[in-house]
């Protein structure tokens, strides 16, 4: 008996801890996968079989029982000469199994059967947030937070500093991972089940004007300085007063001596997110 391979998506890495999810947002429904991918068992790695399926399904020698089927909404399909055949929840060689045994019982001797999942339908995941393609994908065997990511396009901005997984069951805590945990060489993996929610957060920045090269926002990166900020911003021009900026956070205003920091007199200053930094010019 010829069983089938289930391929799990490549693609980049994610997550870690626990947190209540951000507002969810509606997104459009994402095409289901459609490259055929044969399924194998390994122990927690055998996809389970759904409604909204489509399966292909060859019966050697027999090409009137071989053809694709669309697992119906009860779970079961209908198959020629044995009728409804219960799919729903089995892998795809314990659906083999069942064909095989319900063809051998009185219409086949040794019937050979392979079945192939042409699409995944049955599992959704939405991903939300600061990624390329936010929609609903679908599970096509045993996916990672990252394996989902990378069928959304991918992280579309700089900054973004954590993910979170609401699950769809509601007694689970919703999971905060942060971004640079998953794409690390230790990189957490989170494996997804269906219904859970993936939300990308925003990328977190910082906001630099006056004298500098090119004003505007900057990435945060966790212990970002003053200094690595302009480097950011393309460095300060000549006209920049370094011995007068400061930093507004909030109703706060933290007057800093640039000059001093580059020249080592004095500690470079941690900024946080949306620290607006303000370079006047110097006056002549």
């Amino acid at each position: 008996m010829r069983h089938s391979l289930l391929g799990t998506a490549l693609i980049m890495g994610c997550l870690g801890s626990a947190v209540s999810l951000a507002e969810e947002v509606p997104a459009e429904a994402a095409p289901a996968t459609t490259s055929p991918v044969v399924a194998q068992d390994q122990a927690g790695d055998a996809y389970r079989i759904g409604p909204g399926d489509t399966l292909d399904i060859q019966v050697f020698g027999e090409e009137d029982l071989s053809m694709q089927f669309v697992v119906g909404a009860s779970g079961s399909l209908d198959f020629p000469l044995v009728g409804q055949v219960e799919a729903s929840g089995l892998t795809v060689s314990g659906l083999d199994e069942r064909l095989t045994a319900r063809l051998g019982e009185k219409f086949l001797r040794n019937p050979q059967v392979q079945i192939v999942v042409e699409s995944y339908a049955s599992q959704p995941v939405q991903v939300l947030g600061a990624v390329k393609k936010p929609g609903v994908f679908h599970l096509s065997g045993t996916t990672t937070v990252l394996d989902i990511i990378a069928k959304a396009g991918g992280v579309r901005e700089e900054g973004v500093s954590e993910v979170r997984i609401q699950h769809k069951d509601s007694s689970q805590p919703t999971t905060v991972v942060k971004l640079d945990q998953l794409m690390g060489e230790k990189s957490e993996s989170v494996q997804l089940q269906a219904g859970d929610v993936v939300y990308v957060s925003e990328g977190l920045v910082v906001y630099i004007s006056g004298e500098v090269n090119k004003p505007g926002a900057v990435s945060y990166t966790e212990g970002l300085t003053v200094t690595q900020a302009l480097t950011r911003s393309g460095g300060t021009k000549r006209t920049a007063k370094l011995r007068d900026v400061y930093i507004l956070r909030g109703e706060e205003k933290i007057a800093i001596n640039v000059k001093k920091i580059l020249a080592g007199r004095a500690a470079d200053v941690a900024l946080k997110p949306n620290d607006q930094l303000i370079l006047k010019e110097s006056v002549f």
